[in-house]
């Protein structure tokens, strides 16, 4: 899956029926989160740990969060957990069967791979390893690529335009301000760019 694939997938299926009342309440998330020196579970004001999966099986949807979790994790900024990545995964994914029912089938291999490597049953630091082995070949090019590898650029191509869409990714993580009107153009004052 391409870029401009997953740009189609997500756009696509916020057109499908259904999109605006899980979107409404995607977009919103994240809107009490709070950075706190203090472990805590972050705020879930639209019950996200209720959410039902509507492409993956609820064991699969863990796995999935797990996974974009170690992709993007939570540090002194919000990670993809906060940003809801799994259930977004999951929305674009199911309504992918009106126009692109290939996209559900790579899904379905990927968590296929996940399941006979029992990324599920595995430790946080046994599964960190086992996606730093499948991104070989994207670290060194000569390394060949494996089912691994398909998997995780997968799963890592949809995490970044999940997490990045969202309202966390955009603005609390990239602190995107919106579009500002300028009234004036002031001139670079470096002395360096003075001369012509």
């Amino acid at each position: 899956m391409t870029r401009r694939d997953a740009n189609w997938l997500m756009a696509r299926a916020s057109a499908t029926a259904g999109a605006s009342a899980f979107l409404t309440p995607w977009l919103a998330a994240g809107q009490t989160h709070e950075h706190s020196t203090e472990a805590k579970p972050p705020a879930d004001p639209h019950n996200w740990k209720s959410y039902q999966p509507k492409f993956f099986s609820q064991e699969e949807l863990v796995w999935i969060e797990w996974y974009t979790a170690i992709l993007i994790p939570t540090d002194d900024t919000p990670g993809a957990r906060e940003a809801q990545v799994g259930p977004f995964i999951d929305f674009v994914v199911n309504a992918a069967a009106e126009f692109a029912p290939e996209v559900q089938a790579q899904w379905r291999e990927a968590v296929d791979w996940l399941r006979e490597n029992k990324f599920g049953s595995l430790s946080s630091k046994q599964q960190e390893a086992l996606i730093a082995a499948a991104a070989a070949p994207e670290l060194d090019r000569s390394a060949t690529a494996t089912p691994a590898f398909t998997v995780y650029r997968l799963i890592k191509e949809m995490t970044v335009r999940a997490f990045y869409t969202s309202r966390i990714g955009l603005i609390d993580v990239l602190e995107y301000k919106g579009i500002a009107y300028l009234t004036e153009f002031p001139a670079c004052t470096h002395p360096e760019h003075q001369r012509v």
